[in-house]
């Protein structure tokens, strides 16, 4: 029976990045390379020499990633990456050891080493596995990474840069809430502005909408599967204070037993 131990080294294991540690290892694109966005590019991976093997895999998703953290595991890891573009859905290894796809330039910013591939690994029995490949570089990006790609790519670095990152963490991340929600039709995350705080005072005599309303279409047929996956508020910038009430307080009321008592009086 796997003790709890075990089973939190081996979630560890699957969620290292940037290494693979079973059945894909990824050859190409290069560590530290860079590729040109709007290009065909190709990956390209072999057998690691570990369980399971390419042969008991059956097909696989691949995904283009940015954050961090480094090669070592983090804690963190989770939470300072984040899936930019499915590139390739249901491919399947009979088809060989490689695939072509495009890196879209409104997916991210030019950043370097910022890029990394993900690759889903499915097998018999529903069994699945994770590998990425090594970081890369993207020329030509003109899109903004989110915070939690910022917050990643912070802890890749030293401490001299961090807060050059966290003057691009903050511009980037302003640009983004301030695009209308409809409006962002790109990446696997959206963003929505900070919740409104209410005033110090009550003036409205009727409550009309803040927003107009969403133009929609009522499904008849099986939708598509969502293009996003998150979505990510603004965080409140509201402060608040408050003191102590110095007001005496009002002393209990005297002689009220036999009133209240009384209540319960049967006058019949």
């Amino acid at each position: 029976m796997m003790t709890l131990a075990k089973a939190a080294s081996l979630l560890a294991l699957i969620s290292l990045p940037l290494a693979a540690y079973a059945d894909v290892e990824f050859t190409h694109p290069d560590p530290g390379s860079t590729v040109n966005s709007g290009d065909i590019l190709t990956a390209y991976w072999k057998d690691s020499g570990e369980a399971p093997s390419l042969l008991d895999l059956r097909d696989y998703d691949l995904f283009l990633c940015a954050g961090g953290p480094s090669e070592e595991y983090s804690a963190d890891s989770t939470f300072s990456q984040e899936d930019l573009a499915l590139l390739v859905q249901d491919g399947l290894f009979e088809r060989g050891n490689s695939v072509s796809f495009q890196i879209q330039p409104n997916l991210g910013s030019p950043y370097p080493d910022a890029y990394f591939l993900k690759m889903i690994s499915r097998g018999p029995n529903n069994a699945t596995a994770v590998n990425y490949s090594q970081r890369f570089s993207v020329n030509g990006m003109k899109g903004q990474f989110s915070e939690r790609v910022w917050y990643g790519l912070s802890l890749t670095n030293d401490a001299d840069s961090h807060q050059d990152l966290r003057k691009r963490q903050a511009a980037g991340a302003t640009a983004l809430y301030t695009v209308p929600y409809p409006e962002q039709s790109t990446g696997l995350t959206k963003y929505a502005p900070m919740a409104r705080q209410p005033g110090t005072t009550i003036t409205a005599k009727s409550a009309p909408p803040v927003f107009p309303t969403s133009a929609f279409s009522v499904a008849r047929t099986f939708l598509p599967i969502p293009t996003w996956q998150t979505t990510l508020t603004a965080p409140q910038t509201l402060s608040t204070s408050g003191i102590e009430n110095p007001a005496t307080p009002a002393p209990h009321p005297k002689d009220d037993m036999e009133l209240f008592l009384r209540r319960w009086a049967d006058d019949a």
